[in-house]
């Protein structure tokens, strides 16, 4: 062989040695059951897991624990286990393999034996097939180290077994499956933090637009123009009461329209003094900071002219709710109904 064919079969061993490695599944269970089942698995057998993910794409690792149980049971996949050495009962005469020792005598989906097909040295043929699905030769290699003679079918495994672990495929997520949920959780995710982040951007921006508008404007203009509208609501509803009172009728309760604005205009005015205190310890916070020789743009020093920034703007943004809120409130009162005749 020439040195050129040579390098070539060497190259492509080793790229077919690290094309099987990349697709060797190591399974890591979800379930205490199927770890432990796992590791009482020996020879062929212990690819049975990798077999079942690959030929009815299930996903071992989501296989929650109730997938898990004692059987036998017809209708999932049963695991027969010979817990102490016993005599064959269904040995003859002539037989020599008289003796069932521990260890997993058989596996069966319903009542249909179980076969490993395929090897970690051949991958791509790896799988589980049940006994209809082999040729009468490999029957012999089904799941399971009983090689006892006659001890071959469902019903027999029964009689035997000391312990039977069943597996309940329908509770398993397939492979397939899970990536699509995982995929749709992550863009509903990322759709999430998009919406936070622009509701969060909103919030910041409207905020830096008070502020801004507070910052080049005389002391509290917009909320004195707030003040200054409720003043006048205020004002014209106790004209119109006095007005009404002349003429024998009376405000008519609780909800009217009267009633709404001068609930409003005694909240505004609170806020508003509390806003003038903020604002005027602000200016005097300005000049303890300077005072105290505090570097602009410092964040890690504590600033009272800040501080009290930040207070002036909660009672202004308070100021503009409650305006906001007695301005939705009279669109739906009644005004033909604000006053009865006095009885």
């Amino acid at each position: 062989m020439k040195k050129s064919e040579l390098r070539k079969l060497v190259k492509e061993t080793i790229i077919k040695v690290l094309t099987e490695k990349k697709q060797v599944i190591t399974e890591k269970f979800e379930s205490k059951t199927a770890a432990k089942l796992a590791s009482r698995l020996k020879g062929s057998d212990k690819l049975f897991f990798q077999g079942m993910a690959k030929s009815y794409d299930i996903d071992w690792a989501a296989a929650p624990e109730s997938a898990f149980g004692k059987g036998p049971d017809t209708s999932k996949i049963n695991f027969f286990f010979v817990n102490t050495k016993q005599r064959n009962p269904f040995a003859g005469y002539s037989d020599w393999d008289v003796t069932i020792y521990p260890g997993l005598i058989g596996v069966t989906r319903g009542k249909e034996k179980l076969h490993v097909v395929g090897s970690r040295y051949n991958l791509e043929k790896l799988g589980v097939k049940g006994e209809k699905g082999v040729s009468s030769k490999q029957d012999y290699n089904a799941m399971g180290d009983a090689k006892a003679s006659k001890l071959h079918n469902y019903k027999r495994f029964i009689e035997v077994a000391d312990e039977v672990i069943t597996i309940d495929t329908s509770k398993i997520p397939s492979s397939t499956d899970l990536k699509a949920s995982r995929a749709k959780a992550k863009e509903g995710a990322t759709a999430l933090v998009a919406a936070k982040k622009v509701a969060g951007d909103n919030r910041q921006r409207y905020e830096d637009l008070l502020r801004d508008r507070l910052a080049n404007s005389s002391p509290g203009d917009q909320i004195i123009k707030i003040l200054d509208a409720v003043t006048k609501m205020y004002k014209s509803t106790i004209d119109k009461q006095i007005d009404m009172l002349k003429k024998k009728q009376v405000s008519s309760g609780w909800n009217d329209s009267a009633t709404y604005i001068q609930r409003a205009y005694r909240d505004i005015t609170k806020e508003f003094e509390y806003y003038m205190r903020a604002e005027n310890s602000a200016i005097n916070g300005a000049k303890a900071d300077k005072k105290n020789k505090l570097k602009a743009g410092d964040k890690e020093a504590w600033s009272e002219e800040k501080y009290y920034q930040k207070e002036t703007l909660k009672y202004a943004r308070s100021i503009q709710k409650e305006y906001k809120s007695l301005k939705n409130a009279l669109t739906k009162v009644d005004q033909s109904k604000d006053f009865m005749q006095i009885r």
